[in-house]
C-alpha cells in the first residue's frame, strides 16, 4: 500500500516495529514485508527506544506489542500517537482487564488494536485501516468488546439469553449492573430503523461478525468462500450507513440479531433473497 500525491507522486509507508520478544518482531517483519508498498524502517525492544526511534525516523505507523500495562505503557502510545498512527498488539485472554487495556490503548491514542494471537490476514486488514487513517480492531478484540457490551446490557454472554439476576448476599462480582430492577431486553426491537434490507445471508454474516469471528471462519461455516464474505461485509455495511465491521457488530448486537432468537426473528419476516 502506498500513499499517492498530486501528479502520481506516490510513497511508501514507513513501519517502526517495537516489542520486546526478537521473535515476535521478527514475525512481524516476515509478514509486513510481503505487502507491497510498506517500508520497516527500524525496529525497538523497549518503549524508551521506541520512542527515541519514533522521534528519528517519524514513521508513518508504529506498531508497539505490549507485554505489561502500566503508566509507562500509556505514556509511551500518548507520545508515539503525536506523530504516528500507533497500532497496539495486546494480549487477550478473555478476563475484564483485558477490557480495560484495550479501551485504554485508545484513549491513550492508539488507532488500532489487534490481539497477539490475530492471523497475519488481520495485522494485513487492521494495518491498512489504520494507515487510511480509520481506526481498527482484529476479530479477538472486537469479541472482547462485543462481549462486554452483553455484559452490561444484561445477556448471558455464552448463551445468547437474558441473564438471571443473583439475589442474596452472594459475591457482589456474580451480578450484573442494573439487576435491581432492569428488564431483561428484547431479543429483536420493535423498530429495525429502516435496516430492514439486509437479505437472509447477510444477517447471518452480521450474525458471524458481531460473535467475533474472522472472515475464514464465516466462509468455512457458510460453505462459501472469503471473497463473498468480503462482498457481503461491504454490502452490510453500505445498507447500514457505516464505516468498519466493529461499528455493524455493537448494532447487532444492541438488537440480538446475533442469537439464534435474533435470526429466527428475521426469518418470519417477509422473505428476501439468500445468496
Amino acid at each position: 500500500m502506498t500513499i499517492c500525491r498530486p501528479g502520481d507522486e506516490c510513497e511508501e509507508i514507513s513501519v517502526l516495529i517495537a516489542d520486546a520478544s526478537p521473535l515476535f518482531r521478527s514475525g512481524i517483519r516476515q509478514n509486513i514485508e510481503g505487502q507491497e508498498g510498506f517500508d520497516i524502517v527500524g525496529e525497538a525492544e523497549t518503549l524508551e527506544r521506541a520512542i527515541i526511534l519514533a522521534q528519528e525516523k517519524q514513521p508513518k505507523v508504529v506498531i508497539l506489542g505490549l507485554s505489561g500495562h502500566h503508566l509507562k505503557t500509556w505514556e509511551a502510545i500518548s507520545s508515539l500517537a503525536g506523530h504516528s498512527a500507533v497500532l497496539a498488539i495486546t494480549q487477550v485472554d478473555g478476563t475484564r482487564e483485558t477490557l480495560k487495556h484495550i479501551l485504554k490503548v485508545f484513549l491513550s491514542g492508539a488507532a488500532g488494536c489487534i490481539d497477539r494471537m490475530a492471523a497475519g490476514e488481520e495485522l494485513d486488514y487492521v494495518l491498512k485501516a489504520v494507515v487510511s487513517g480509520k481506526p481498527a480492531v482484529s476479530s479477538g478484540v472486537a469479541k472482547a468488546l462485543v462481549e462486554e457490551l452483553l455484559r452490561l446490557q444484561g445477556f448471558a454472554v455464552t448463551m445468547g439469553e437474558p441473564a438471571v439476576c443473583t439475589g442474596g448476599s452472594g459475591d457482589a462480582d456474580e451480578s450484573l449492573p442494573g439487576c435491581e430492577s432492569a428488564e431483561a431486553p428484547e431479543s429483536v426491537p420493535r423498530r429495525w430503523d429502516g435496516k430492514e434490507e439486509l437479505t437472509d445471508r447477510e444477517m447471518e454474516v452480521l450474525a458471524l461478525v458481531a460473535s467475533g469471528e474472522s472472515n475464514r471462519t464465516i466462509a468455512g461455516q457458510l460453505l462459501i468462500s472469503e471473497k463473498t464474505v468480503k462482498n457481503h461485509i461491504s454490502s452490510i455495511l453500505r445498507k447500514l450507513g457505516m464505516s468498519g465491521r466493529t461499528e455493524a457488530a455493537v448494532w447487532a448486537v444492541k438488537r440480538g440479531l446475533f442469537t439464534g432468537t435474533g435470526l429466527k426473528a428475521h426469518y418470519q419476516r417477509p422473505s428476501k433473497n439468500k445468496s
